[in-house]
């Protein structure tokens, strides 16, 4: 690849990455997402652990966003090793996030905690992971789309938790990850919707973006993995932050909630990938796949009626006469006349012998007289005429 297509790509790749990374960060830090400059005593800090999942999911959304920005400037045939330098650049980008979010950190306050040093390496961790999430972004359009629905999901989730508090003499609430944190909510049933509210959004992001895979006839294998990437940096966010400690489970609940919110994704994925493998039933019973074919589908070509051949032609008009009007080529059978015109066998005549080589021919057997069926005339005697005495011998038994 020439070095003027590598570097559009690296700086496509690299400055999408660090603009979403800023643009995230400059969101949270204005509508009091994130407060990075708190002081923060031993009781609430699982506050600050909460924070924690913010700053390593926009971290890895950074890196998908310049992954994004990046795909159109890959050659058409990229191979894997040019989709992971791409990758790796959009991670690069995203890295912006740990100077942004370090600096902010040196006057907060947290017992036990260095500050500093915690929000660095959750950003660099999801820096890190952002790579595998621009990777997939890049390969698989099912991980661009869930990505996307995912991540706007949990931003508007964010803004309405939000919006309540915007007024001059309400304080700003502490906002979790994936969770809804309105103040027109009790604490009960915010505690209760802590627990769900990821799985469902996760649930229904992985059946949406399934039923778009299996409309655009995609392997069952892939519409399957569709509801897998977005909820996975969910879950893999908490995996950074941790579960927290508190006796309020503050940060455990959520923390539970987004271990899960993975599988449910895929749950539903898999669901519209199974149900949609056979055919469902008409209206009148009959099946929708023969006959008529299916909306996303061409029918089947038909083989067209080949043509009888002369010997079935004959047969058929030959099965329509009767009897009388068929002849011995339309059945096949042929008669033998019975009169002794024609030659006879005779298996009783001597076989020619082969004669040996060098042999001198031999004379031909004498051939003997025929048979008469007339009698030979009698003998006469010496003078001719008949010999009595024998007539009278002969006549002796008679007597």
């Amino acid at each position: 690849m020439a070095f003027r297509t590598w570097a559009k790509l690296f700086g496509a790749t690299l400055g999408a990455g660090a603009a979403g990374g800023a643009s995230q960060l400059g969101l949270a830090y204005g509508l009091g997402v994130l407060r990075l400059t708190r002081v923060v005593d031993v009781t609430a800090r699982d506050q600050w652990m909460a924070q924690l999942a913010w700053v390593a999911w926009i971290a890895m959304t950074s890196a998908v966003i310049g992954a994004m920005a990046g795909r159109g400037a890959l050659p058409r045939q990229a191979g894997a090793f040019t989709r992971l330098v791409a990758s790796v650049s959009s991670a690069l980008g995203a890295a912006v996030v740990v100077p942004l979010t370090m600096e902010p950190a040196r006057t907060a306050q947290i017992a036990g905690v260095r500050p500093v040093f915690i929000i660095g390496v959750c950003a660099t961790l999801g820096a890190a992971v952002g790579i595998l999430a621009a990777y997939a972004t890049i390969s698989r359009a099912v991980a661009r789309w869930n990505l996307t629905a995912m991540s706007a999901v949990v931003w508007a989730i964010a803004i309405v938790s939000v919006i309540p508090s915007l007024a001059p003499s309400k304080p700003l609430p502490a906002i979790r990850l994936g969770v809804i944190d309105a103040s027109f909510l009790s604490d009960s049933v915010t505690r209760r919707t802590a627990l769900f509210t990821m799985p469902v959004l996760a649930l229904i992001c992985g059946i949406a973006v399934g039923v778009a895979a299996r409309r655009r006839v995609m392997s069952t294998l892939t519409v399957a993995l569709s509801g897998l990437a977005g909820p996975a940096l969910l879950t893999l966010s908490y995996l950074v932050a941790g579960p927290g400690s508190g006796d309020d489970h503050y940060q455990v609940v959520p923390y539970w909630a987004a271990m899960t919110a993975a599988g449910a994704g895929v749950l539903g994925s898999v669901l519209v990938a199974v149900l949609s493998r056979g055919p469902a039933a008409s209206a009148d019973g009959r099946d929708p796949g023969k006959g008529s074919p299916t909306p996303d589908r061409p029918p089947l070509p038909r083989r067209e009626a080949q043509p009888s051949s002369a010997i079935a032609q004959a047969a058929a008009a030959a099965a329509q006469r009767s009897e009388e009007q068929l002849k011995p080529s339309d059945t096949g059978i042929f008669t033998v006349p019975s009169d002794d015109s024609g030659p006879r066998f005779n298996g009783f005549a001597p076989r020619p012998q082969p004669q040996a080589m060098n042999a001198p021919p031999t004379a031909p057997a004498p051939v003997s007289p025929p048979l008469s069926t007339n009698p030979a005339p009698r003998p006469r005697g010496r003078n001719g005429q008949g010999d009595e005495f024998v007539d009278w011998v002969s006549g002796l038994g008679n007597g």
